[in-house]
This record gives structure tokens, C-alpha cells and sequence, in this order.
């Protein structure tokens, strides 16, 4: 197993209380575990469903890293607005390699005709001719307008909201009969992505997360209260687990379940110091 990036050597001080700083360990040990499952698959057909699953992970992967940054020096705003990036990113994952649907990929895939289309018609000129001169000609699909029934076709992934995703993505069959393969995600739905797309769209309610709080040398400043850092380190560990079981028992055939049911235990018991109602939360989820 290789080592963590050394960006984790200068995580700030809110990981340096003893059970945060177990947590910070454990989600790199499950990253770590992913990436060596996976490395077998990256010199494969780039075109293959395994090579998009990489992709998909290397962006889950870089998005956990942030939180944990963010959330270690206290930048917590930005922590928050991350870790409802990491709960959309864990569902819809998790809601394609569950899906009992055998169409659920091949709708995903074809959204990217859709945007890269729309991206490329409302560009000016000049933007379009910059874009041209370093990759080359824009393919005609690229430039034409899609009929109302083509653009239907290409949206069918969009129909659904993230909420009703989260709720159909429970009943569907787990992967494994093991706790790790039953754990929950749309009940995180209000908490995380509900709360916290506040933060991300900066409206009022954003706002009434800030307090003014006395530090430990007794200014005042303004800030989220303290316990939201540990909170938020706590709960993208559980996102990882989940998602790299996930990634690695559907991808990459390996029977990890077992590697990865000692994760979820270990982040319960760490769950437990952090904030010892956690338990009371996951078993409603």
C-alpha cells in the first residue's frame, strides 16, 4: 500500500483532537485500499465502463481530500459546500451500480452530448475559434440544435431529483449481505445536501451559520460554531467507505466486502467520540 499525499501531512488544528485524527486516517486507509484495487485497471481501454468508474472516483477521491483540508483550518463554509458535492457524487454514483436497470450507464454516458453540445453553441465566436485552434475542428453534433425528441432522449438521466434518487437508490437490492452494503443514503438528503446547498448558493439562511464565537485565547470572531469541523470530516469518512466498497465490489470484482465492513465498524467507533448521538443518527438511517 502507498502513502497518503503529503498534502495530509499539514492538516489544520481540527484534526488534531485524537478521534478526528483517527478519522482522517481511516478515510485515507480507505482510499488507499480503493486505489490499490484499482490499479490494475488503469491502463485499460479508455473507453470501457471501468476506466469512466476511475474517473468518477479520482474526482470523489480529490473532493474528499478537500473537505478534510478545508474542515481541518476551520474554513468551514467551504467544507460544508464540498461535502454536498461528496453526498451527490456517493448517491448517483451509488444509484448507477446499484440500479437493477441495465440502461442506467448508457443514460448517464449520453448527458455529456447534451452539455459539451450546449456549451459549445453559446460560446462566442471567438471563444469557439480559441477552442478550435488548440483541439481541433468541433464535431458537427457539437454545433447543431437538438430536436425537442433528441434532447428528451439525451436528458432521460435528468428526470429524476435528487431526493427521489436518494429514496429509490434504499430499495434497491444491496450488493452484499453484509452492513456495509445496507447502509443508507437518503436520509442524509435534508441534513447535507438540503442545508448545505445553502452554503453553496449563498442565500440568507448560509448566513445564520455564522456565530460569533470566543476563541481559546478569548477574542471574539466570527465563524461557524466548532463542533461543524469534526462533524464534516465525520461524515465524508462515511461517504468514502461507501463508495469505494461500492466502486470496488461492482468494478473491480474483488471480494473486499469484508475489508470494507471493518471500515464502516471502525468509523462507528470513531463516530461514537466524535459525537456520541451519531449512533442514534445512523440507526434511523
Amino acid at each position: 500500500m502507498t502513502k497518503p499525499p503529503p498534502v495530509f501531512e499539514h492538516l489544520g488544528p481540527h484534526a488534531r483532537h485524537q478521534p478526528v485524527a483517527a478519522c482522517c486516517r481511516l478515510t485515507e486507509r480507505v482510499w488507499l485500499t480503493y486505489n490499490d484495487l484499482a490499479e490494475s485497471h488503469r491502463l485499460r481501454d479508455k473507453h470501457s465502463r471501468e476506466f469512466l468508474i476511475l474517473r468518477m472516483l479520482y474526482v470523489a477521491e480529490i473532493t474528499s481530500s478537500a473537505v478534510r483540508l478545508n474542515a481541518s483550518w476551520g474554513l468551514t463554509h467551504a467544507a460544508m459546500s464540498l461535502l454536498r458535492d461528496r453526498y451527490e457524487q456517493t448517491l448517483r454514483f451509488s444509484w448507477l451500480v446499484r440500479n437493477p436497470d441495465p440502461q442506467s450507464f448508457d443514460k448517464y454516458d449520453r448527458t455529456k452530448f447534451t452539455k459539451m453540445g450546449d456549451l459549445a453553441r453559446s460560446a462566442k465566436p471567438e471563444t469557439r475559434k480559441h477552442f478550435e485552434k488548440l483541439h481541433g475542428p468541433l464535431p458537427a453534433w457539437a454545433t447543431e440544435a437538438l430536436t425537442k425528441e433528441q434532447r428528451a432522449f439525451f436528458e432521460e438521466w435528468s428526470k429524476l431529483d435528487l431526493r427521489s434518487m436518494g429514496t429509490k437508490r434504499d430499495e434497491f437490492p444491496p450488493l452484499a449481505d453484509e452492513p456495509i452494503a445496507k447502509e443508507k443514503l437518503g436520509p442524509w438528503y435534508d441534513g447535507i445536501y438540503a442545508q448545505f446547498s445553502s452554503v453553496s448558493h449563498y442565500d440568507r439562511y448560509s448566513l445564520e451559520l455564522l456565530t460569533v464565537n470566543k476563541a481559546s485565547d478569548g477574542r471574539l470572531i466570527l465563524g461557524a460554531q466548532p463542533y461543524w469541523p469534526r462533524m464534516l470530516i465525520l461524515q465524508n469518512a462515511h461517504f468514502d467507505i461507501i463508495q469505494c466498497f461500492e466502486a470496488a465490489h461492482v468494478c473491480h470484482k474483488g471480494d473486499s466486502t469484508a475489508t470494507f465492513n471493518a471500515f464502516l465498524a471502525e468509523w462507528l467507533a470513531v463516530a461514537r467520540e466524535i459525537a456520541p448521538t451519531i449512533e442514534d443518527i445512523v440507526r434511523t438511517t
